[in-house]
């Protein structure tokens, strides 16, 4: 808190136990913190509340009166049907991706008014920044001209003069959010890029939780509605902190479309999950079933297996491998006549023969012959 003295509004969990809703507590000057605003979600488990983000603003004793809402439906993206893209998700064209809307519209009621408030991207010199712009004049005034009740409401109209506000950053490291009053320029041309007035802090979000309104600020604010510019600050702080600061996901309720895998396993399983498995009927059978019978000794082992009951069926198991002599085919005439210039060219590299002399053995056995060469070792291989 930065001073018991400011408004300050505390985002707490709803009283009532619902997850989804919130309560608005407001403490001034040193009093404890009461319920002033009641903020509202549609429950994410109905259907009409898939891809959408909403919330709404409503009196805390009174769940009739409605203040404000914000309602963002985020486009799409379209999909990707590159190779590249479709092996990295599974052979499967990745889904669409949801796009971070870069802006949203309050609508206020009683009377009826829309804020648009925009988003422009941060550069390397500046942060980021949401501005919004609302009217001086609000209400109509009072006439007894029937001239003056058929002009449109000074909300619509273009000639009424607007102010600008600012929801930024505190700091580059910090998580805080400072809504501003933009200065005005005082050129006589109306641009801002000289002699500008300084900035008008109007309210501080501290923690994602807390709110705080300068309220002597707010007596600088030249405006008719100052309670739609306290509506405008909740609402736009709520948006920041739960769209562009949270998981998008879970901020749209958007739901993952089921993977081609699981949808081929739903396929395969029983439509009716009440239905016990087929072979527990095996199991489950009585003994004076025929199929618990044992196997006749006359048959051969392949017939001997029980009958399946009705509605199964076997594995289709492949037939086992015998071992069988690979056939090769016969010599053809270009075979035959490599083998032959193969074997002439071995005989080619083989050195010549040399004789050695041996001892003759004493019953006059012949001399021993050693032939050298590659692969012969009688003197019949070399012709």
């Amino acid at each position: 808190m930065l001073d018991e003295n400011l408004p300050t509004f505390y985002l707490r969990a709803s009283s009532d136990g619902i997850k989804h809703n919130a309560s608005v507590l407001l403490s001034q000057h040193g009093s404890d913190a009461t319920p002033d605003y009641s903020l509202r979600h549609p429950d994410p488990a109905l259907p009409g509340s898939k891809n959408r983000y909403a919330v709404a603003l409503y009196d805390s004793y009174n769940p009739e009166i409605l203040f404000g809402e914000v309602l963002l439906i985020p486009e799409w993206t379209q999909p990707n049907l590159s190779q590249e893209q479709i092996r990295l998700n599974g052979g499967v064209p990745p889904p669409p991706q949801p796009i971070l809307p870069t802006e949203f519209t309050i609508q206020l009621y009683n009377p009826d008014q829309q804020v648009l408030v925009k988003l422009h991207a941060g550069t390397w010199k500046s942060d980021a920044y949401w501005e919004f712009v609302m009217p001086q004049q609000s209400f109509r005034q009072p006439s007894a001209s029937v001239l003056d009740r058929t002009q449109s409401d000074p909300t619509a109209s273009e000639n009424t003069p607007k102010l600008a506000f600012r929801w930024k950053k505190e700091g580059k490291l910090s998580k805080d959010y400072v809504c501003s009053l933009s200065g005005k320029s005082t050129n006589p041309d109306g641009s801002k890029r000289k002699n500008r007035e300084p900035d008008i802090t109007i309210g501080i979000f501290k923690h994602f939780k807390e709110i705080t309104i300068y309220e002597p600020n707010l007596q600088r604010v030249d405006m008719e509605d100052p309670k739609g510019l306290e509506v405008v600050i909740l609402l736009g702080a709520v948006v920041i902190r739960e769209v562009f600061n949270s998981n998008m996901r879970e901020t749209f309720n958007i739901t993952e479309s089921p993977r081609r895998n699981s949808a081929e396993n739903s396929t395969t399983t029983s439509a009716n999950p009440n239905l016990l498995p087929r072979r527990r009927h095996h199991q489950n059978s009585s003994p004076d079933t025929p199929h618990n019978k044992p196997p006749s000794p006359h048959l051969p082992p392949s017939t001997n297996r029980p009958p399946l009951p009705m509605g199964t069926r076997r594995r289709n198991r492949p037939p086992p491998q015998t071992s069988r002599r690979r056939r090769t085919p016969p010599p053809t005439r270009r075979s035959r006549r490599n083998k032959t210039l193969k074997a002439h060219a071995r005989r080619r590299r083989a050195p010549c023969p040399r004789k050695t002399k041996g001892n003759r053995s004493r019953d006059g056995a012949t001399q021993e012959i050693i032939w050298q060469g590659a692969n012969s070792k009688f003197p019949a291989d070399r012709e």
